[in-house]
């Protein structure tokens, strides 16, 4: 129970990696409050979660609207009493070759991916150092901010600048007392890669092949990584991100 009584944000929490990282905090005894866009998909987590004990909070919000961001922050203060944890783990993609990429997707993936998360981030630290109480901050980067695969340039630009974000808020939100670390998944099986799974039924294996412990990454993994990063024990870990990726980068 190493987040128990911990008040915490998880964005981005109504499938894949952000509801495994919502059943894990349940697993460990925080007190969520799960914001996603899927009404349904965010409901289902929580009661999935609530299997454990811990039945999490929900608000359906879309996290890129700035004027709700603050308002999200201030829910789970309202509910807890308190907040210790922000978890920024939603995120878009859209995939497209370069020179032909819509302008609109590129605005919408870096509102989503690194606008949303700066403000959000922003609030809670506001909160934190107001308060006196320290805080912890824990991102959802890629391997892409790492390494590049195609037609991905929108994605990885966003992730490679989600995980500098990281190290500045490390550095300046430090004395504080808050720490600000991220997460670099590589090929997990989410709602996000199941589309491509479906149109290649090989692709899965594909990507095993070429990850050193043969196999793609499960939303557990990540969650893990996350727990680590919330609790005490990462109390003097900031401005990292782990990545939880089985190997692959090492041939990137």
């Amino acid at each position: 129970m190493r987040l128990h009584g911990k008040a915490t944000i998880i964005t981005g929490a109504a499938d894949g990696i952000g509801r495994g990282i919502a059943i894990k905090f349940a697993q460990e005894g925080a007190d969520s409050l799960l914001v996603d866009l899927n009404k349904a998909g965010v409901e289902e987590t929580a009661r999935l979660a609530g299997a454990h004990g811990y039945t999490p909070k929900t608000m359906v919000a879309d996290i890129s609207d700035r004027t709700l961001q603050g308002k999200i922050i201030q829910r789970a203060i309202d509910e807890f009493g308190v907040l210790d944890i922000l978890v920024n783990n939603a995120g878009v993609v859209f995939v497209a070759p370069f020179a032909e990429f819509p302008t609109d997707k590129l605005h919408r993936i870096m509102e989503v991916n690194l606008k949303a998360p700066f403000l959000l981030s922003q609030h809670a630290a506001r909160y934190w150092i107001e308060a006196k109480r320290p805080g912890r901050i824990v991102s959802t980067s890629s391997i892409n901010a790492e390494s590049v695969q195609a037609n991905s340039v929108a994605y990885s630009a966003s992730k490679g600048a989600l995980r500098m974000l990281t190290k500045a808020m490390a550095f300046d939100l430090g004395p504080h007392g808050i720490t600000c670390n991220a997460v670099g998944p590589g090929h997990t099986r989410t709602g996000m890669t199941r589309p491509g799974h479906a149109a290649d039924p090989t692709r899965e294996a594909k990507s095993a092949a070429v990850i050193p412990l043969r196999r793609i990454g499960e939303p557990q993994d990540i969650a893990n990584a996350v727990a680590f990063l919330a609790s005490s024990e990462a109390s003097y870990v900031t401005g990292q991100t782990i990545y939880v990726e089985g190997g692959r980068i090492i041939w990137a």
